[in-house]
């Protein structure tokens, strides 16, 4: 009996029959997004206007901007804010 003329072929190929077959998990990839409270919100609000846009006034406003004649009140702005942060409206 011989055992050098084994061939090394024989033997990868009865491991390979007598081996279990191998369960392979893959995970899948999952792209995610998160968007902040503040994205949220000013989606919300593009999305759903509570006023209606007044474009007269809006470009009113853009000439006297680019004229130079637009003039801002401090006094009532400072007014604004106070009502806003209270609640007033």
């Amino acid at each position: 009996m011989k055992i050098g003329s084994i061939n090394q072929r024989v033997i990868e190929n009865i491991y390979k029959s007598n081996k279990v077959g191998e369960k392979v998990i893959k995970k899948e990839r999952t792209d995610t997004i998160q968007i902040s409270d503040l994205g949220k919100y000013l989606s919300e609000v593009s999305n759903n206007p509570k006023e209606e846009i007044n474009i007269e006034k809006v470009n009113e406003l853009k000439k006297k901007i680019n004229n130079g004649t637009y003039r801002i009140d401090s006094k009532d702005i400072a007014k604004k804010i106070i009502e806003h942060m209270r609640g007033d409206k």
